[in-house]
């Protein structure tokens, strides 16, 4: 018998990376007996963020229909309606990020698994759903640590190698084209509204500094969007005080902005693996935490290593020595803007002897061809809709998990400095010491030691800061 899918995504088929996933798994529910019905885009048409005609009209249409067999949500798709048994007999939530509603998702019993993309994310949204309440003894969705699912996805350049031509885009720029084919060392940082200028800025300077001290001969130049590269340049025009460092570094070697930045418009998939190709370095100092990283393994996998702060998926994305760099310290998170001459001392020596890198990126490409198959999600989608369907764990018990460091957590030193894909925060002397007190012990264990109230409050701040989440034992209660 049919089943009926109702699927409620942002991302339009192949619009994106995420619409790349979006169509696939709605492939997926097809070969497994379902009729999808797709609903796209939180503002369909122009004027309903306003004021929400269509919204309204789409809602209308949704509850006039009887229950659908499952629902399929993204993210930001859960804007469009809200989850629950009027419109499915299932609900399933695919998250691309963590950016949608999560006021609708965070605790609610009408979602009935959850799906993430990456080791990483599943992780990060596991210790959001165990969010503990330690007076209550209980997390905010007890059954958080049987209700995330992994997909593997399906990259596109696996099944595509020169690029899905389904994935819309303009042609290479001629502009660039003659960048790449020239003497210049060509880079690129493409991921629009998600670098940290501080970071990236700081590092062209270090590389173009580094080429005058060496006679190279060549600048290092970087390939960013036009978006990015208005905004940017609108911090230079306005003179911010975060522009002006940096305008005196390019005064100094008598470079303008145009003759590091190169703005290029949204390109296909086949000219992205053209520029990539052809580049000599990826930049990923972002401020935004990857869920998955499309980009930086589509980067290696056409032989352009990519350098990172590590942010979100980013520092998980490869195994190490397989062409992505993750190269960060607590200085570079806290403002020193002088650590990062290290980063571009690291990619001067490697542009100047490529040989590593080309095989490093080699054992990515590898790796990826292995890994991210239509086969691997085919499978996982399969596994997931049969945990859809079977019966439900009994949940974890409270008092049996363990305090660790959150997956947020991407580095702290003796002095308390955090370094965070949420924020980075110094803990207080007494926030230390309590750490040391309740790290690698089981929540049982920390309130069987009746510690006041204000020091519970205490503990409380650290996971709501992102420190510390809980996570099952790694060994049985004794």
């Amino acid at each position: 018998m049919t089943k009926r899918a109702t699927l409620l995504m942002e991302a339009e088929p192949y619009s994106s990376a995420s619409g790349f996933l979006n169509a696939q798994l709605a492939e997926e529910l097809s070969q497994s007996g379902y009729t999808c019905d797709g609903f796209y885009r939180q503002h369909p048409v122009p004027g309903n963020g306003l004021i929400p005609l269509a919204t309204a009209d789409r809602i209308r249409r949704l509850r006039a229909r009887p229950p659908a067999d499952l629902a399929v949500y993204c993210d930001r798709g859960l804007a469009m309606h809200p989850p629950g048994r009027e419109l499915a007999s299932r609900t399933l939530v695919l998250f691309h990020g963590l950016m949608g509603s999560p006021a609708s998702w965070l605790g609610t019993p009408a979602i009935d698994r959850y799906c993430v993309l990456s080791g990483y994310m599943e992780e990060v949204l596991t210790s959001l759903l165990a969010m503990p309440d330690w007076s209550r003894r209980r997390c905010l969705e007890p059954r958080a640590f049987h209700a995330v699912s992994r997909l593997t996805p399906a990259l596109p350049c696996v099944e595509h190698p020169d690029g899905d031509p389904r994935m819309k885009g303009g042609e290479l720029p001629e502009h660039l084209r003659r960048l790449l084919e020239g003497e210049d060392v060509i880079g690129h940082a493409l991921q629009p509204f998600k670098a940290d200028w501080q970071a990236v800025t700081a590092i062209l300077l270090n590389l173009n500094g580094m080429a005058l001290e060496h006679g190279l001969g060549r600048r290092f130049r970087l390939a960013i969007v036009e978006e990015d590269f208005a905004q940017v340049a609108q911090a230079f025009a306005s003179k911010s005080p975060e522009s002006e460092a940096a305008q005196a570094g390019l005064d100094a070697m008598g470079l303008t902005l145009e003759d590091v930045l190169v703005p290029v418009g949204h390109l296909s998939q086949a000219a992205l693996f053209q520029l990539f190709r052809a580049a000599r370095f990826g930049l990923a100092y972002n401020v935004f935490p990857e869920p998955f990283g499309f980009y930086v393994l589509e980067s290696v996998f056409n032989g352009c290593p990519v350098y990172t702060n590590g942010i979100g998926n980013n520092r998980h994305a490869l195994p190490p020595g397989h062409g992505l760099h993750v190269r960060e310290g607590v200085g570079m998170a806290f403002g020193d803007v002088g650590a990062y001459a290290e980063v571009a001392a690291h990619i001067f020596e490697d542009v100047r002897a490529p040989q590593a890198n080309a095989a490093a990126c080699l054992r990515g490409r590898e790796h990826i061809l292995r890994t991210f198959t239509r086969e691997a999600f085919s499978r996982d989608v399969e596994a997931c809709l049969r945990r859809l369907e079977g019966p439900e764990p009994e949940p974890l018990a409270f008092e049996t998990l363990e305090v660790q460091p959150s997956p947020l957590v991407r580095g702290m030193d003796e002095e308390g400095h955090v370094v965070s894909d949420f924020a980075h925060v110094t803990l207080e002397p007494e926030e230390m010491r309590l750490l040391g007190e309740v790290r690698g012990h089981r929540a049982g264990e920390v309130l069987a030691r009746s510690i006041p109230q204000s020091e519970l409050e205490l503990l409380q701040g650290l996971f709501s800061k992102g420190v510390v989440a809980l996570r099952p034992a790694a060994k049985p209660l004794r």
